[in-house]
């Protein structure tokens, strides 16, 4: 949290200089304030407002709701793609996977200047794209922030759908006359849905740096204005902030964990 101390940017000289001194007076100033925490007991009140909670509500909810929406829409994606026939099949992998390969920040200054050209040249106002102090949009922040991770999760599933098609009871489902889509629909999913859980852990990766892009980008006055203006000045409500970030990585990881044991089980009693 000091090196923005310990690594400044000289605009006049276009160099990096570093200051050793300042980054030291700041490092024993925030031990310090760990020393004398009973100190920022009253500090640590004042963050946790109402006011606070409530965009930690809203950004929590962002997390989620983008979370949700990769989940549910790469699994219907992924199976009408593997339901087409193998030549378009083989086409639209081929977009998925050069969409995936551009610049995160690429694809949200793309999807951000289509709202702003449909609105400026036809009229049209999809949904709210900015917000403010009084609101609070919701349909196009989850839209942008969770666009690359579905994509990654429909690669991932293209992925596991065709491991799983070599399958054994794939086969025999076939044999015995069963549709392409109900093989989906009603077994394979049903096998792919725990290393999709899986691998939860990996997207919110992707989805925590796409939120802060997001408020910034859009103007949302979310849960990182609280974060940013502790940042350099209350060390300890500034951590506690960071803490309660981890949030969803954290449940993630547990259920990744949990998925996995069972998975672990479940091969044992097979076996």
């Amino acid at each position: 949290m000091n090196i923005p101390v310990f690594l400044k940017f000289n605009a006049i000289d276009r160099k990096i200089d570093v200051d050793l001194s300042l980054y030291w007076e700041y490092s024993k100033s925030n031990l310090l304030w760990f020393v004398h925490i009973k100190d920022e007991i009253p500090f640590i009140f004042e963050y946790l407002n109402a006011s606070s909670i409530h965009k930690y509500k809203y950004t929590m909810s962002i997390i989620s709701l983008s979370i949700l929406y990769a989940i549910i829409v790469s699994l219907a994606v992924s199976v009408t793609i593997m339901l087409l026939p193998a030549t378009f099949r083989k086409r639209i992998k081929s977009i998925v996977d050069f969409i995936t390969s551009a610049p995160e920040l690429l694809i949200i200054f793309l999807l951000q200047y289509l709202v702003i050209y449909l609105f400026r040249t036809y009229g049209i106002k999809l949904f709210q794209l900015y917000g403010g102090i009084s609101t609070q949009p919701y349909f196009l922040p989850v839209f942008v922030v969770s666009f690359l991770p579905t994509l990654f999760f429909i690669q991932f599933l293209l992925a596991e759908f065709a491991k799983e098609e070599l399958k054994d009871y794939v086969l025999l489902a076939r044999a015995k006359g069963l549709s392409r889509s109900t093989i989906y629909i009603k077994h394979i999913i049903r096998n792919i849905i725990p290393l999709l859980l899986i691998h939860l852990q990996v997207i919110v990766w992707y989805i925590l740096p796409n939120v802060i892009v997001v408020e910034n980008l859009f103007n949302i006055d979310g849960y990182l204005n609280v974060i940013s203006s502790f940042y350099l000045k209350r060390i300890v409500p500034y951590i506690i902030s960071l803490l309660l970030l981890t949030v969803p990585v954290l449940l993630t990881y547990f259920l990744s964990w949990i998925v996995t044991i069972r998975m672990n089980r479940k091969e044992q009693y097979s076996l």
